[in-house]
């Protein structure tokens, strides 16, 4: 017995001491992490997003209300997506872009709803709540154990306004786990506003521009000498997408700018600013299901060249999604 417990206690030491050796890669990858705003402005809800600028039907008050959403009563919606794609930098590590290139399989299961409109003397206001859960793994051995799963959650007021522009205010949670060492790697709270304005620019062409400020309140393992809100920043960004219909098909490219100054421990006198190019293709093969191929390159420039990054994902999606 007493053998078979120093072998538990051994392993143990041993897998705490591997998690320990990988924690500022642990952190790298958190750090490189590209978490999207909520599905009501992303368009995993169904339509709700792009098409509120572009697509949308007029309310009693002169403002757009999304095509998706019922005058009365809860709108729901739920989707599942699956991705399968090459990450060339996974733990956003400085040096050469493919140092660390593998592929990697991410599904996400979504839901949420809008409850109810609100209709005032200008806007039409929509109350949103949601939550998903995303199943993060690395195809290369050596990467499983960094393996993840993140769960996320967000409340808001979203307001569309008559002359195409929409404001908004909530907060948003997301907690990583690893998938290897069941342990928090990661949790935050997000409260933020933002703005957003579509335009048509032709019958096939949307243009679409979104900007928002918020502060990220962080903890990360405390492992080692890191402070658990090391990761604590201000955040202001600003993008500006299109959104091309030609027959089934939609092609979406989009420019994403990103300033956040950081404010704790060893990252306080550190400013990130990170560019972020990305091109999506989106062709149906049923209701509610969509295929999608999509390219997105990253570039972080820090005032603490260690944190500097550059970073291609390249590969394919299925989105199911429904609404009720």
């Amino acid at each position: 017995m007493k053998i078979l417990q120093s072998i538990i206690l051994l392993a143990s030491v041993f897998s705490y001491s591997l998690y320990a050796q990988d924690a500022a890669k642990v952190q790298s990858r958190i750090e490189g992490t590209d978490r999207q705003q909520p599905a009501p402005l992303t368009g995993n809800t169904g339509g709700t997003q792009e098409a509120s600028g572009g697509e949308a039907a007029a309310s009693d008050t002169g403002a757009q209300r999304p095509i998706s959403l019922k005058k009365d009563g809860v709108s729901a919606f739920f989707g599942y997506d699956s991705k399968y794609f090459y990450r060339s930098n996974p733990l956003a590590q400085k040096g050469d872009l493919k140092q660390l290139k593998t592929a990697m399989w991410t599904n996400t299961f979504y839901g949420g709803a809008g409850l109810g409109i609100i209709e005032t003397d200008n806007s039409v206001v929509t109350p949103y709540v949601g939550a998903s859960w995303t199943v993060n793994d690395y195809a290369e051995s050596n990467l499983g154990s960094f393996n993840y799963n993140s769960t996320s959650a967000y409340a808001l007021l979203l307001a569309q306004y008559g002359n195409g522009w929409s404001a908004r205010i909530g907060v948003n949670y997301v907690n990583d786990r690893s998938a290897e060492f069941d342990t928090e790697d990661y949790s935050e709270f997000f409260p933020n506003v933002g703005v957003m304005k579509a335009n048509r620019i032709n019958d096939q062409t949307t243009g679409i521009f979104d900007a928002y400020v918020g502060q990220h309140s962080t903890t990360i393992a405390a492992i080692g000498t890191d402070g658990e809100d090391l990761l604590d920043n201000f955040e202001i960004a600003a993008s500006y997408g299109i959104r091309y219909i030609q027959g089934d098909l939609t092609i979406s490219p989009k420019y994403l700018l990103s300033y956040k100054t950081f404010e704790n421990g060893s990252n306080s006198d550190r400013d990130d600013t990170t560019h972020n190019f990305s091109l999506k293709a989106e062709y149906p093969l049923a209701d509610s299901v969509d295929l999608g191929f999509f390219a997105a390159y990253t570039l972080r420039d820090s005032s603490d060249t260690a944190n500097d990054y550059k970073n291609l994902d390249s590969g394919v999606g299925l989105t199911l999604n429904a609404r009720f």
